[in-house]
């Protein structure tokens, strides 16, 4: 693990304690700037369109949302830009991304309205499958980003951005599924871990894990834990949505759900009834192939 603080990126007043907090995740394809980074090979992505950036922005102004993850970022820059140039008024004061394992420089970032404590990288844990019997061995395609948040005065919450593996062969492993089960699992040992460290803090696992309700790779964030000391499974807060509203991939033919929020129970416990949503008004999507995942939480009666 890696952990990092983090700075506030503008300063500003203090404000009172909101009585709500809206959360998105935006997988925002190749948000890459025109500066040639020579340690990445991303040679191959072209430059993110300004106009594509800024439908990003106008879609985040819409929605309004509080706090933003980002997949598919190439730093942080590029994110303090769009929210200087085109969210001035947004309240961002708080921007963060980090390096991941990804070759072409594809990282994992987010803007924030409520003070970012700290991050902490899981991108050199080593991942495996025990069913494996090839013995290979793996890390997290991207990372597993945990960014620690300060809600209220008292409350905290965990927010661990991920990024898995696409459905692209590994090698023999036919459209990385085992790569991307071992992520799984791995992640839900991570969160579980800390879980039992810190029962108070709120936790919420999202991000684009690109695979599909009921795969193996879901399975294994949201199954019960076998051991008696087991902590209460992660929640999908968008499993009651009909499958046609909630599509996140949005390139035909393949448009189907990868994208996701997941949280533990005590968070679950705070969804606003109904706020558990997928954008998919046309107007506000031109500016990425996926559909951003939101939902809002109660934070009445907190300290």
């Amino acid at each position: 693990m890696i952990p990092v603080l983090v700075a506030m990126f503008v300063a500003g007043a203090g404000a009172a304690q909101p009585e709500r907090v809206t959360i998105m995740t935006y997988n925002v394809k190749n948000m890459y700037d025109v500066f040639d980074d020579p340690y990445t090979f991303d040679e191959g992505t072209p430059v993110k369109p300004r106009a594509e950036i800024k439908l990003i922005a106008s879609l985040i102004a819409k929605l309004d949302p509080d706090i933003v993850a980002f997949e598919e970022l190439e730093n942080e820059g590029v994110l303090k830009a769009m929210v200087r140039e085109m969210l001035p008024d947004g309240g961002y004061q708080y921007v963060a991304a980090m390096p991941a394992n990804s070759g072409r420089g594809g990282n994992l970032g987010l803007i924030s309205r409520q003070p970012i404590v700290s991050l902490t990288s899981h991108r050199f844990t080593d991942l495996a499958l025990e069913m494996d019997h090839k013995n290979r061995a793996w890390r997290f395609a991207r990372d597993l980003l945990r960014i620690r948040i300060k809600l209220t005065a008292s409350q905290v919450l965990d927010l661990y951005i991920a990024h898995f593996k696409s459905r692209r062969d590994s090698g023999s492993d036919t459209k990385s599924r085992h790569w991307r089960l071992a992520e799984a699992i791995a992640a839900r040992r991570i969160i579980d871990r800390d879980r039992r460290r810190h029962p108070e803090h709120w936790m919420l696992l999202l991000g684009d894990l690109n695979d599909t309700p009921g795969s193996k790779t879901l399975q294994a964030l949201l199954a019960p834990g076998q051991q008696p000391a087991a902590v209460a499974p992660l929640i999908d807060l968008h499993v009651r949505l009909q499958s046609q509203d909630r599509i996140t991939y949005l390139r035909r033919p393949y448009r189907t759900t990868v994208d996701y929020m997941l949280a533990n129970p005590a968070l679950a416990g705070r969804l606003v009834p109904g706020s558990a949503h997928v954008v998919s008004d046309d107007l506000l999507l031109g500016g990425s192939d996926h559909a951003p995942v939101l939902a809002t939480f109660d934070l009445a009666g907190l300290k």
